[in-house]
């Protein structure tokens, strides 16, 4: 980082030189986010042409709270992606709740319980490959578990999927480096296509997601063709890239402490507190973006209008106001589900169903069939960020 929270003298409170992409705080972000909620927690960065961040659980959430004074319309990367707006998350009520209501219905338990057991079979599939060789890389399955699990319910043909999650990677690499052309082209790429086998389902539907989204009617009438093509972006992106660090840190929670890996084992009830701890500690997405559309004030900093703010669900979800001890993976924790690492208010992630049910699938499998499972080195675990976080170099034994 260019300067540490620690760093900041009085003359400086509010004003924080920070790159959230920082691999250190990526991996370990706990200090870095204690720094911002006890030294400034209405922090203001440079960075990216200029943002704030709110980083108490309190203010986080109230903020999200709050769509009218904190809105998601004008984007919520950052930094921001040149792209078409995308629909239902970058959109603010009433228009919002029009898109939102029908997506709902794709998410359901029912629906949950539907899927559950295709979702096994990816995950088993990919065990089966791996197995036998009592060793090998986790990042691997928690890299693939979800593009192939949003990518068989939108259906797409499994022969793109490995070209979706390089160009998503790469939509938001070039982002970050300040490459706002080569970004736009990346997310391009995906909506053409998107575009094209939209426009083929509605020739030619079939049992799927992508031939839903064509004959989607909102107040008796079929939505246009780039609204269906948005709405299959939101869906492309949501349900891999978080979900791709919920899985990584899940296991690199439990499979550091051989205690924690044999109490799940001995009562695999607990599974469930585990993802939950996961999703808390290792919240797989820092934060998202919001615009002040009203002069605002938090924590007596005043917020102009017009500046952007990145509500920091991962720093909220450490807050020790709310969280005793709230560094440590604890499966005896009783307010986990307190959590807000999938948002808070309307724009609360509506696929999270459907992330717990891969963390919680991927977690008992490998627990049944590798249940001597560790990590070799767990200090030496890369995590990168973009929008979400993804662990890499998961090497283990078993």
């Amino acid at each position: 980082m260019a300067d540490t929270v620690a760093n900041i003298d009085d003359s400086q409170a509010h004003s924080v030189r920070f790159q959230l992409t920082d691999p250190e705080v990526a991996k370990d972000p706990g200090e870095f986010f204690a720094d911002l909620r006890s030294k400034c927690p209405v922090a203001h960065s440079d960075s990216f042409d200029g943002f704030w961040t709110l980083s108490r659980y309190k203010d986080v959430f109230d903020a999200a709270l709050k769509p009218q004074a904190f809105s998601s319309a004008s984007g919520v990367t950052i930094p921001v992606v040149p792209q078409p707006q995308v629909l239902c998350i970058e959109q603010d009520d009433p228009e919002h709740r029009k898109y939102r209501k029908p997506l709902q219905g794709w998410f359901t338990a029912k629906r949950m319980q539907e899927i559950e057991p295709s979702v096994r079979q990816i995950v088993t599939t990919l065990l089966d490959e791996i197995v036998d060789d009592k060793k090998g890389d986790l990042a691997g399955i928690a890299a693939a578990v979800p593009a192939m699990v949003i990518a068989l319910i939108l259906g797409l043909p499994e022969k793109d999927w490995d070209w979706f999650r390089e160009r998503e990677a790469t939509t938001l690499r070039l982002a970050q480096t300040g490459d706002k052309e080569g970004a736009g082209a990346a997310a391009n790429d995906v909506l053409n296509y998107l575009s094209a086998t939209i426009e083929e389902r509605r020739v030619n539907p079939q049992e799927d997601m992508l031939s839903d989204l064509a004959a989607l009617a909102i107040d008796g009438q079929v939505i246009s063709h780039q609204e269906a093509v948005s709405l299959a972006f939101l869906l492309l992106g949501a349900g891999h890239e978080t979900t791709v660090g919920g899985i990584g840190g899940l296991l690199y929670r439990v499979f550091q402490n051989p205690d924690v890996r044999d109490q799940l084992i001995d009562d695999p009830t607990l599974v469930v507190a585990a993802v939950e701890e996961a999703l808390r500690v290792e919240t797989p997405l820092f934060g998202l973006g919001r615009m002040v559309t009203q002069d605002s004030t938090v924590d007596e900093v005043n917020i102009p209008a017009g500046d952007r703010v990145m509500l920091m669900w991962g720093s909220a979800n450490r807050d020790p106001d709310v969280f005793e001890d709230p560094e440590t993976f604890r499966l005896d924790r009783d307010n986990s589900e307190k959590h807000i690492a999938f948002g808070a208010g309307i724009h609360r992630c509506v696929g999270a169903p459907l992330a717990r049910l891969e963390m919680r699938v991927v977690l008992e499998e490998i627990l049944q069939r590798m249940p001597n499972l560790r990590l070799t080195s767990p200090d030496d675990v890369n995590v990168i960020w973009t929008v979400g976080r993804e662990f890499q170099g998961l090497h283990s034994t078993w």
